[in-house]
């Protein structure tokens, strides 16, 4: 009777106008890429003129207090009430924009933009494909240097291919180090992004034993210690972001002072963005992570902890034949060099500056904080986006 009633619909549907409407999507919500040319789009008054849509993933958390003519649907919707809600947005919507779920078209005439979740430093099997992905209008890369790799390992046609930037990364030349949006966790910081190594869902394997804390080089409850006794000595905060799967069981149960996880919770606590926190950071420590690339924007030092990477790509497929040569920085292979990188940072060095700088050429073509504004442009030029049609 569902498949039935669902089908009729389907039909119904293809009789009523598609509106002006916009989905947007992002994993955690309102978040990532498309948080940020959603504040954007507030900027330029769109929903006064528009109805927008968060596609949500999570029930648990507490809605914020949406601003004029702004809804929200949960993709796994229940209930008639959600699913015919879910139902009418899907089907009527004109613009759709995700950035993590791959949200399909459902009719002819909508525009479909991809502001993807980060620049290829692995690729997941499962997730970077074309079939997965499916058709889109636009798919958001931050450089002509990328089409070579998506048309070849992920088989997306290079004419949807837009070297646009992303909008998150606006923020991160916005700001110089020290400076910040941060309030009261201001001052003197590192971030730490790995990808995770251990996670919250099954505990088994080589990998996932040997990193307990989820921090490459930071094997031992005594270098766990001592990097936060060498934190204080230098007058760092070390803000740890975690994958989202990451298991935290152990480090979690250690009173640490200079060594703060900066989780989901802790970021809407203190009432600013992951990219905000990034911005004013002194220095990054990350792996196999996207992030990579965005930090690239700051000119500031990016430390690589990449020694398991033989290892690491045993599970996932790289899209570069050297590794070392595509992505550099101070390479961080034991805690002694781990220790040094901090040190360094804190002494205001940046051996790797001209290196870095090479890398943010190559992989960046949009590097003035324009990306959501030249997002905006391109919907309006090539889609009749915000305008009445």
């Amino acid at each position: 009777m569902r498949e039935r009633i669902k089908k009729l619909l389907i039909c119904l549907c293809r009789f009523l106008p598609l509106r002006n409407d916009i989905i947007m999507e992002s994993h955690p919500d309102f978040s990532d890429n498309t948080f940020a040319l959603f504040q954007y789009f507030l900027k330029q008054g769109v929903n006064k003129r528009c109805r927008i849509y968060w596609a949500l993933h999570n029930r648990e958390q507490k809605l914020p207090e949406l601003p004029e003519n702004v809804d929200t649907f949960y993709l796994d919707a229940r209930g008639i009430r959600q699913m015919t809600k879910r139902f009418f947005a899907l089907y009527r919507s004109r613009y759709i924009i995700d950035c993590n779920t791959y949200i399909q078209k459902r009719r002819k005439g909508q525009v479909r933009l991809h502001l993807g979740h980060g620049m290829l430093i692995k690729i997941a099997k499962g997730y970077h494909t074309a079939e997965k992905i499916g058709e889109c209008d636009g798919y958001l890369v931050t450089s002509p240097f990328w089409y070579d790799t998506f048309v070849k390992k992920v088989g997306l046609p290079e004419k949807v291919l837009l070297p646009l930037g992303y909008p998150r990364n606006d923020v991160l030349v916005s700001l110089k180090a020290g400076q910040s949006r941060f309030g009261k966790y201001a001052g003197k910081y590192l971030v730490w992004m790995p990808t995770y190594r251990q996670h919250r869902s099954h505990m088994d394997g080589a990998m996932e034993s040997r990193y307990p804390y989820g921090m490459p080089e930071v094997m031992k409850h005594g270098e766990l210690l001592a990097l936060d006794k060498l934190l204080a000595e230098k007058g760092m905060i070390l803000y740890f972001r975690p994958h989202p799967v990451q298991e935290l069981s152990l480090i979690r149960l250690e009173e640490l002072e200079q060594i703060k996880i900066a989780d989901d919770d802790f970021l809407h606590r203190a009432g600013i963005t992951l990219y905000e926190m990034l911005a004013g950071a002194q220095g990054l420590i990350t792996d196999y992570s996207s992030v990579y690339y965005d930090f690239l924007l700051t000119g500031r030092p990016i430390g690589l902890t990449i020694g398991d990477r033989e290892e690491y790509f045993n599970y996932y497929d790289c899209p570069f034949e050297d590794m070392k040569e595509a992505v550099r920085g101070s390479y961080i292979e034991s805690f002694t060099e781990l220790t040094d990188f901090i040190c360094s940072v804190a002494a205001g060095e940046n051996p790797e500056i001209e290196e870095l700088a090479v890398m943010r050429e190559r992989y960046h073509a949009v590097q003035d904080g324009s990306s959501s504004e030249k997002i905006y442009r391109y919907l309006q030029e090539n889609y009749n986006f915000d305008r009445k049609i």
